[in-house]
């Protein structure tokens, strides 16, 4: 973890299906360390979530940001943002901020 319980968000994300240029496989089963952009900057992140969401999928996620207490203005509920491995494999709207700062 990142030192909270607490989560900084909770988020929609929408996997890219494998032909769109997503992931060949599922998400390892309940987290994803990853990358957000969101305006032009690139954030580390871990995701968590239940089961293990196949390319395509649409799934709740609760999020942590490494740097939670810089980052976490930019994640304003309802904005957009992309998730990236090696290249956009979904993209998330934040539904709720949960937490303000670290």
């Amino acid at each position: 973890m990142v030192g909270r319980e607490s989560p900084d968000f909770i988020a929609e994300i929408k996997l890219l299906p494998t032909e769109a240029g997503g992931r060949k496989i599922a998400l390892p089963r309940g987290e994803w360390r990853t990358v957000l952009g969101i305006d032009g900057e690139h954030w580390s992140a871990i995701l968590r979530f239940e089961e293990a969401p196949a390319p395509g999928a649409t799934f709740e996620a609760n999020v942590w940001l490494l740097m939670g207490d810089i980052a976490l203005p930019m994640f304003e509920a309802g904005k957009m943002f992309e998730v990236w491995e090696g290249g956009t494999k979904a993209w998330g709207r934040v539904k709720r901020v949960t937490a303000r700062s670290a």
